[in-house]
């Protein structure tokens, strides 16, 4: 991962670790003419990767600011020394009306609630996505990812390859809680519904576009590990069949699908740019918060929707696009996106079971 240097022009310089849109030119170049610096952006595309790549840098060889899934920061780069405790000057913004999305930034802050360590911005379900002309949203719930072991629908269901959500996911549909350590009969369980889903799946692939195309044509069904923010694209394109679905129950006591929330954080090291706290301001002032909302082809809720300029930005399109209407239910049947005890061993069997199928 490049390290924050200065220009040749001498001008300042901002380093930046992120998910896709973060690193659009629509959020960095206001802030960069805004203060005449250079904002430098590279794409992690694992949140596992991203979270042990700074774990195992140097401090002076990491960036200066990580956006990744909320509990990699909580959990497990903030107790290990490598996460800023910031200044708690409402950086998350104004009070959330719904408890149910107020607890989301609970991960903005230090498990025992007394330190500031990032601010929480995206978010949403992240489960499966159904046809619901082929699937009704009913039986899509009621069967949640037990769907993939439906004979009806061998070969007719995708699976989106994000390994940390293909784990939370096979776990709960074998009636396993990922968040738990597992015992030798629940990893046997898990090995075997792995290569279940990936022996019966129609379509495996990390682009979510393409499985939103499968199932609008009709080569499949529903596909596994996907939600709100995959679904989008294809619903404010007018296919409003495409829908992000959570089961109304499962494993995770009683709780059947997941949810998360990305937080943006400034990194321990010994020469943090003057610029990553301003640019954690920044990220959550309304303007910029609308555009992190459209960003790249998607629309995401952002919790920032509980300003009122930037809840109006959304047509009624978009929030259809969003499921807006559900979203608070949805988000009560769901567990909070969280660090798995096991996760070496369920990853290796993940990638086992994937070169398995020569995926």
């Amino acid at each position: 991962m490049p390290r924050t240097v200065n220009m040749p022009d001498g001008k300042e310089s901002l380093r930046v670790y992120c998910w896709e849109g973060y690193d659009s030119p629509v959020i960095l170049n206001p802030f960069q003419r805004r203060h005449n610096i250079e904002v430098h952006a590279d794409t992690l595309i694992s949140d596992v990767q991203a979270a042990y790549e700074i774990d195992n840098q140097l401090p002076n060889d990491r960036v200066d600011i990580l956006n990744i899934n909320n509990a990699w920061v909580q959990r497990f780069l903030y107790p290990r020394g490598a996460v800023q405790t910031l200044q708690d000057n409402d950086l998350s913004t104004t009070r959330v009306t719904s408890s149910r999305f107020a607890d989301l930034k609970r991960w903005g802050w230090s498990d025992d609630g007394d330190h500031k360590i990032g601010i929480c911005q995206r978010f949403g379900t992240f489960n499966l996505v159904i046809n619901d002309k082929i699937i009704s949203e009913h039986l899509a719930k009621d069967e949640g990812f037990k769907l993939a072991a439906e004979p009806d629908f061998v070969q007719r269901y995708g699976i989106l390859l994000y390994e940390d959500f293909n784990i939370f996911h096979i776990c709960i549909a074998a009636d396993i809680d990922p968040f738990m350590p597992l015992n030798s009969f629940q990893e046997r369980v898990f090995k075997n519904t792995a290569q279940d889903w990936f022996r019966n799946a129609a379509l495996v692939t990390n682009n979510h576009h393409s499985l939103n195309k499968a199932l609008i044509d009709g080569q499949i069904d529903f596909y596994l590990s996907g939600g709100i923010y995959t679904a989008s694209p294809a619903r404010m394109e007018g296919h409003g069949q495409v829908r992000a679905v959570t089961p109304s129950h499962g494993p995770i006591s009683g709780l059947g699908g997941i949810v998360f929330i990305e937080v943006t954080c400034a990194l321990m090291r010994p020469e943090l740019s003057p610029w990553a706290h301003p640019f954690l301001d920044y990220l959550v002032e309304p303007d910029t918060a609308i555009r992190v909302a459209f960003l790249d082809g998607t629309c995401n809720p952002v919790l920032q929707m509980e300003n009122p300029k930037v809840f109006s930005a959304f047509s009624s399109a978009q929030l259809d696009a969003i499921q807006w209407d559900t979203l608070e239910e949805d988000i009560s049947r769901c567990a909070h996106y969280d660090v798995v005890p096991d996760l070496t061993k369920l990853l290796a069997h993940l990638r086992r079971t994937i070169a398995k199928f020569q995926i």
